[in-house]
């Protein structure tokens, strides 16, 4: 009885860090997905990189932005130029990718 117990629990350990781990390479691919849109689809109508956008703001203030459902206006407001272009369908990698590479995360995208 012990034993099974203790195969039952590392089951559900292992399924639980598959899961995890899938999850966040699912995450990862639309933070990956953010940045291709924003250089393939944004970059040249808005004169400045995925980067220098991401950067604007904190990880804070694009969660306000995103709660308030803000996100679309405020990408508006930085890159007028290239708003009607922005499908519903990218808001979330979009706003994965700034969430990652805010002013104060410290991180930098790779090329």
């Amino acid at each position: 009885m012990k034993k099974l117990l203790v195969i039952l629990a590392m089951t559900t350990l292992c399924i639980n860090a598959e899961v995890s781990t899938y999850e966040a390479a699912q995450k990862m691919k639309k933070i990956d997905d953010g940045q291709r849109i924003f250089r393939n689809k944004l970059q040249r109508k808005c004169g400045f990189t995925a980067s220098h956008w991401a950067q604007q703001y904190t990880k804070s203030q694009w969660e306000t932005f995103q709660a308030n459902g803000a996100f679309k206006d405020e990408l508006g407001n930085m890159c007028p130029r290239g708003i009607a272009r922005v499908k519903d369908k990218w808001i979330e990698p979009l706003y994965l990718f700034a969430l990652e590479y805010a002013k104060d995360t410290g991180k930098r995208p790779r090329c």
